[in-house]
């Protein structure tokens, strides 16, 4: 079985308004799955690397912008096949933590993955989609659509505690 991965998502919302990357699909293979999909920016924290400046670092090189990360909005656990499947996380298991992140300059472009050689890129385009018409959109995961459509605002997410310094 593969490790756990820790990754992080920024969650950018302005002027009714959020920011989405079109992704391929992870599992191209799968015909369960979309062939693509919005996400937010995101992506594995590196060793010695903060959740903060991975999310900030992450942004930067999917989007273009500059991001300042402030309090975490959400944690997704995501097992690839799923749990109760045969060899559930065998291909994917990660552990997502969303902070809410305000833009602080740069300038909107499709970026990419510096890991990936250009035939093996999944990154599509980045967009600013409106908060009302996300229904017309392939989100991922599926648990956006409720979040952003106002379900955030009935719960407090917890607390996040950084490591001293």
């Amino acid at each position: 079985m593969k490790r756990v991965r820790l990754r992080v998502s920024a969650l950018c919302v302005a002027d009714g308004k959020v920011l989405f990357v079109e992704h391929k699909s992870f599992a191209p293979d799968d015909p369960r799955l979309p062939e693509t999909y919005w996400i937010l920016p995101g992506g594995v924290v590196e060793p010695g690397e903060t959740m903060r400046e991975a999310v900030e670092r992450e942004m930067l090189e999917e989007t273009g912008l500059r991001c300042r990360a402030g309090g975490m909005a959400f944690v997704k656990e995501l097992l690839y096949p799923a749990p109760g499947s045969p060899g559930a996380g065998n291909l994917h298991h990660s552990v997502s933590v969303g902070f809410h992140c305000e833009v602080t300059g740069g300038a909107l472009m499709t970026g990419r993955d510096p890991e990936l050689p250009e035939d093996e890129q999944v990154i599509i385009r980045v967009r600013w989609l409106p908060l009302d018409a996300l229904g017309g959109y392939e989100l991922y995961p599926p648990f956006m659509y409720g979040f952003l459509g106002g379900e955030r605002a009935a719960w407090h997410a917890p607390r996040f505690y950084e490591s001293p310094q």
